[in-house]
């Protein structure tokens, strides 16, 4: 059978949170360059504002979801979590969509469980949903939240999978998640953050 096509899940808010803020960034940068006195003061502003615009990626852009045959892929911040199938024991929903393996458990910023003035919308119910104290579905797990629709995604493709007999059996304890840094974006923040510093007082 062929692998199916990846999904890719990102928090709606946070990625127009990310628009919005990109927009209001360009229009100071603009500005500044435009009421600078001289291009040398124009540059110092322009640090400060480049640190938050890398910060607003990293922080509500980047995180996101990746579903598909191998695995779960969390793209969180500052760091990549990929979790083949053969690892993943649970999928939760309480804080946020969190992946349990033997060993841990991995929390996705990307899709955090809704506050208490979150309003759920109604759809369908989601595979194997968690159960509140109530014995209802928890709200965490409901469409039309980040955790919730998130893990709707990855439990049908876990599901599709398992019926499928897809996945092999007795190595979740040997196939492990890979972690990976986000070792430039790090080392971009921390030269921007340390710039910062003396173009704000050279303004």
């Amino acid at each position: 059978m062929e692998s199916s096509t990846p999904i890719v899940y990102r928090s709606r808010t946070s990625t127009v949170i990310a628009v919005i803020a990109w927009v209001i960034l360009a229009a100071s940068g603009i500005a500044t360059i435009v009421t600078a006195f001289d291009s040398a003061r124009a540059v110092y502003a322009l640090v400060p504002l480049a640190l938050i615009a890398l910060l607003v990626y990293e922080l509500l852009w980047q995180p996101r979801v990746v579903v598909d045959d191998d695995g779960v892929v969390l793209d969180d911040l500052f760091h990549t979590v990929s979790i083949p199938w053969t690892s993943v024991i649970a999928v939760e929903t309480q804080w946020a969509l969190t992946i349990v393996t033997p060993k841990r458990r991995y929390r996705s910023s990307a899709a955090p469980a809704p506050g208490f003035i979150a309003r759920p919308h109604l759809g369908r119910d989601s595979t194997s949903p968690e159960v509140g104290r109530d014995g209802g579905v928890r709200k965490s797990d409901a469409l039309g939240t980040d955790s919730g629709d998130a893990a709707y995604i990855v439990r049908r493709r876990w599901l599709d999978l398992v019926e499928g007999e897809r996945i092999p059996i007795g190595r979740a304890d040997t196939d492990r998640p890979s972690v990976r840094l986000h070792s430039a974006t790090m080392i971009a923040v921390v030269l921007l953050a340390a710039a910062s510093v003396p173009a704000l007082l050279a303004l």
